[in-house]
């Protein structure tokens, strides 16, 4: 399994998508076969559902390919890994506010 810490996913997650979206453009390649070949039953659904999975693949795909480039930038340092670089650093101003504090 993955672990998480947070937010963060590490672990084989990420190879499984890189799996996934390599699939779904094979079964796109299987459905849109058919149509190039002419041996297709339903064109219109072959045509539809091999659109479907190209796009649904190539966005897995890009995704994970920018999550990649992401991850070798900030190698060095994984505890800065975030989805947005800009977020402010979280503080906590009142330590007895996690205990159930009175917060003064």
């Amino acid at each position: 399994m993955a672990q998480r810490d947070g937010n963060k996913q590490r672990g084989w997650v990420n190879y499984f998508r890189v799996l996934a979206g390599g699939y779904l453009l094979y079964l796109a390649y299987r459905l849109m076969r058919g149509l190039w070949d002419g041996t297709a039953e339903n064109i219109l659904l072959n045509g539809a559902a091999g659109a479907v999975f190209a796009a649904a693949g190539a966005v897995i795909l890009w995704r994970e390919w920018k999550a990649y480039q992401y991850a070798k930038a900030h190698k060095d340092d994984p505890d800065t890994w975030t989805r947005d670089d800009t977020l402010p650093e979280k503080t906590d101003t009142d330590a007895d506010a996690d205990r159930g504090g009175d917060g003064t």
